[in-house]
């Protein structure tokens, strides 16, 4: 699971970076600024992925201390 979070976290930061990169590059008289909007689609997926992951943790931690309650 940490393996998990820390690749969604890499990777998110790799393309917010990518992102810098490409509106730095991008200012010209016609920029194409697909490429950008692309990369902030993924990286809200990714972000929201990682919020859907951390519920998903918290939740089996609660399962696992109600379990051990219960015994």
């Amino acid at each position: 699971m940490k393996l998990i979070k820390f690749l969604l976290i890499m990777s998110t930061f790799l393309i917010m970076v990518a992102a810098i990169f490409n509106l730095l590059n991008a200012s010209s008289e016609l920029p194409d600024r697909t490429g950008i909007y692309i990369e902030l689609v993924v990286m809200f997926i990714l972000t929201l992925s990682m919020v859907l992951l951390n519920n998903v943790e918290k939740k089996m931690k609660q399962m696992e201390n109600k379990k051990d309650q219960e015994l």
